[in-house]
């Protein structure tokens, strides 16, 4: 009689386990394709890729049924992750062109076939372009670091207004700079700009993938595989106790 009730006992862990243990891979698979759809959904798609409004739910199903592959998840969301950090870098190296371009008029100013007017006309265009560009990063990469330094390639890139303006030895007046010697400071700035955008590219290109996102979801997933091992243990447990 006794062993009728321990074996009776084992099978109800055994079924219990294998339940828990169930329902823990499935919100194991909620979790990363909950995740992952919000990641697809935070930007538009990219302008070639066509894919029917039902695809990303038809892959959430297929993605929360018990057995889910973790690897193939984590790969899938880091290759989404890869190619957005990417869009970002390659806006940046598209950025430092335009500051490029914007020296080339100002060079063209010095020779005299820009205006003044026409050189500042193209600065605000630039500026403008900068500060939708400073959204765009802060939105992948959220930190202060990177807000300041983009806060100060806007203001080394907004130095460049003419006229260029310097005080005079009484500090009472201001004299305004000749087309050559505004082009000296105008090169400095932008050079100063573009050693800034540089050193970000070269900073989130050598490991793009890393953000916020993927540290919770690491986290997660660590969280979900101990309670496995912790059953999978009891089971082992269990079965020594026969």
């Amino acid at each position: 009689m006794i062993a009728v009730i321990a074996v009776v006992v084992l099978l109800g862990m055994v079924v219990t386990a294998y339940l828990i243990t169930n329902a823990i891979s499935n919100q194991m698979g909620e979790l990363y394709a909950a995740l992952l759809e919000r990641e697809l959904k935070s930007e538009s798609p990219a302008p070639k890729r066509e894919e029917p409004k039902a695809a990303p739910r038809e892959e959430k199903k297929q993605m929360s049924v018990s057995g889910v592959n973790e690897d193939e998840l984590i790969k899938k969301l880091r290759q989404v992750i890869d190619e957005k950090v990417q869009r970002v870098l390659d806006e940046a190296r598209h950025k430092k062109e335009r500051l490029l371009m914007l020296l080339d008029v100002a060079r063209g100013y010095t020779l005299g076939y820009i205006s003044e007017d026409e050189y500042n006309a193209f600065l605000m265009k630039v500026l403008a372009e900068l500060d939708e560009f400073k959204k765009l990063w802060l939105a992948r990469f959220p930190s202060q670091k990177d807000k300041e330094k983009l806060n100060q390639v806007i203001a080394y890139v907004a130095r460049t207004k003419l006229p260029i303006t310097v005080k005079s030895k009484d500090g009472k007046t201001t004299i305004k700079l000749p087309p050559e010697e505004a082009l000296i400071r105008i090169t400095s700035s932008i050079n100063s700009a573009v050693s800034i955008l540089d050193e970000m590219i070269s900073s989130r290109g050598g490991n793009p993938a890393v953000t916020p996102l993927e540290v919770k979801l690491s986290q997660e997933c660590e969280k979900l595989r101990a309670k496995v091992e912790k059953l999978e243990r009891q089971l082992e447990e269990c079965q020594a106790l026969t």
